[in-house]
């Protein structure tokens, strides 16, 4: 699918709801401390205004968007959202660009919440299945961090040319 049907397709479905998640994201993504510079002082009134401001720019390809060296950026093609949005939305916008170089990073993409999702289960197990979402959240957390510590620590033994066993990353056998 193309960038052009990506765009009809969300304004065919673009609903009312959408439009309130929308608005509940971009003022969560602007609470205190927010490091959005251009919006500092702005009510939440003036955020979300400006929002759809430059939203209905970025749809109409107007105003900081009219430029067609911009829509036919290899990030445009190659799917690199978060990269064309940082050159092209960030330094032009006062909201737009910030929600969605965030919206759209890596480190919301699948791995990351299949990861999450992975710790969930192994935390929300036997006797623990009735915990509130903000002590699993906060567990999740913890145990995830655990996890990468650990990874880290392991990585110089698990990646020396002679390392052996089944969860060496490189060892003698990989020479060969």
């Amino acid at each position: 699918m193309g960038f052009d049907e990506v765009r009809t397709d969300v304004n065919d479905r673009m609903a009312g709801k959408h439009r309130n998640a929308t608005k509940r994201l971009v003022l969560r993504l602007h609470l205190v401390p927010c490091s959005n510079d251009d919006a500092a002082g702005m009510t939440d009134t003036q955020v979300i205004d400006t929002f759809w401001n430059e939203f209905k720019e970025f749809n109409q390809k107007s105003g900081a968007f009219e430029y067609a060296n911009r829509w036919n950026s290899p990030d445009v093609r190659a799917g690199k959202s978060h990269t064309w949005h940082e050159k092209y939305s960030l330094p032009y916008t006062k909201v737009l660009g910030y929600e969605v170089c965030r919206v759209t990073s890596k480190c919301l993409r699948i791995g990351p919440a299949e990861r999450n999702w992975g710790d969930a289960k192994h935390i929300k197990s036997g006797k623990r299945s009735y915990m509130s979402a903000d002590s699993i959240e906060k567990r999740i957390s913890l145990y995830g961090t655990a996890r990468v510590t650990e990874a880290r620590s392991m990585q110089p033994t698990l990646e020396r040319d002679d390392a052996v066993g089944s969860s060496a990353m490189f060892g003698v056998d990989d020479m060969k």
